[in-house]
């Protein structure tokens, strides 16, 4: 008996909504429509043909509105409301967090054991939703419920935080580390952003249910998906510095570096392209609070009030401890002699040789070989520049030397004792 009649109508899309809540709860319908590397009409034919033998009709139509309005929701244009579903099944990560009801939902896309490998977590995203069956069946649930369903399922804990200034090799490091098949390593996750945002969106979340919502993320990435791995690293946006206090109480145990840069070049680089932290609420509600202004000088000023934004909680809360500060000069020799040991990580002969050949590209365009840039950016620094950087960040960069420097002294008095 067929449940509707399929004809591109009303009637069609009512169908295939119906029989995608099938496929949420019949894990083999799910992978006899995960066919890999199939093409938009295999899998429309694939959907199709398995709704027809369990009595679904509706038109080719029906399915490729539905992948396009889908879409369209990850984007976070469509503005429909997103029904809640169950939670998912092995191999699924959370890919997008958005606000509903007053509520954060997750939503995710089917991973199975595909590493994550591109330098920016939303690559991995990208890459995933080039297969129909993500731009078709999808899971959305609430990240409150995610902490009991992660009690029974496999996941790593952190083994380290990587904060950072921006533009000061933060990506190099989570390429090297990822060049380990036996580590997972998560680069500036939109879902982690949505739960450090949480409490600009709903001001009276507490800082008890904020931690448990990041606990739930950070384990929800860190599922054991290929059953090799050992470490898991979690590279953060820059702008996560000012959240340092939250993740220290959700996860007090767990490590983190800070890696910085002479501000002077990370200002050249966001002048010539400005990341989203720099775009006034590009990150959300006035996430710096700092009003932008427009003039002459404005914008050197206004991206340098940003930077120090994004150091001062470091500053602040360095002695609280687990921290680690790192120089961009001090890359890649950093990630042997200071990152993986303050991580706690040991490394083989090959783990090594891996990271060490990732040091030789690019890590923004691994394709491409690296090119050491300080000097052209020192060259290219105009006096507006160079003004703005010194009165908003002189002292800050200041601080974190000497922060660095004396830590690696008592490091070595520890060692000669």
């Amino acid at each position: 008996m067929e449940h509707q009649a399929g004809d591109g109508s009303g009637a069609g899309a009512a169908a295939l909504e119906a029989f995608c809540a099938l496929a949420l709860e019949d894990f083999s319908l799910q992978a006899q429509l995960r066919q890999p590397e199939c093409s938009d009409e295999r899998f429309t034919a694939l959907v199709l043909n398995a709704a027809h033998q369990r009595g679904f009709a509706f038109a080719a139509e029906d399915v490729r509105r539905a992948m396009r309005e889908r879409m369209l929701g990850l984007a976070g244009v469509a503005a429909a409301a997103v029904g809640e579903t169950p939670l998912p099944a092995d191999g699924w990560l959370p890919i997008r967090a958005f606000w509903q009801a007053g509520e954060v939902y997750a939503q995710w896309a089917y991973f199975g054991a595909r590493r994550l490998r591109e330098p920016f977590f939303e690559g991995d995203v990208r890459r995933c939703l080039a297969q129909p069956f993500n731009r078709l069946i999808r899971y959305v649930t609430a990240v409150e419920k995610l902490s009991a369903w992660l009690a029974g399922r496999p996941h790593l804990q952190p083994s380290g935080f990587v904060f950072h200034m921006s533009r000061c090799g933060s990506t190099l490091v989570s390429q090297m580390l990822a060049a380990v098949a036996s580590n997972v390593v998560v680069s500036e996750a939109s879902p982690v952003d949505g739960v450090v945002q949480a409490h600009l969106w709903k001001p009276d979340l507490g800082d008890e249910r904020q931690s448990r919502w990041l606990q739930s993320i950070v384990g929800a990435l860190g599922q054991k998906r290929g059953g090799d791995e050992r470490h898991y690293f979690i590279k953060l946006d820059c702008w996560h510095s000012v959240a340092l206090p939250l993740f220290r109480r959700a996860f007090p145990a767990v490590p983190w570096i800070f890696l910085y840069r002479d501000p002077i070049e990370v200002m050249v680089s966001q002048l010539a392209m400005p990341g989203s932290q720099m775009l006034p609420r590009g990150i959300g509600p006035n996430f710096h609070n700092i009003e932008r202004s427009y003039g002459p000088g404005a914008a050197e000023d206004y991206f340098a009030r940003v930077l120090a934004k994004i150091c001062e909680p470091v500053v602040r809360h360095f002695g609280e401890g687990g921290g680690v500060l790192v120089n961009y000069r001090e890359l890649p020799d950093a990630v042997f002699s200071t990152i993986l040991p303050h991580f706690g990580v040991t490394s083989s002969a090959a783990d090594r040789a891996a990271m060490a050949a990732a040091a030789r590209f690019d890590a923004k365009m691994p394709g491409s070989a690296f090119a050491p840039d300080s000097e052209a950016k020192q060259q290219a620094a105009s006096a507006a520049v160079r003004a703005a950087t010194e009165r908003w960040l002189g002292e800050l960069y200041g601080r974190l030397e000497a922060l660095r420097a004396a830590a690696a002294g008592a490091a070595i008095t520890v060692e000669q004792n």
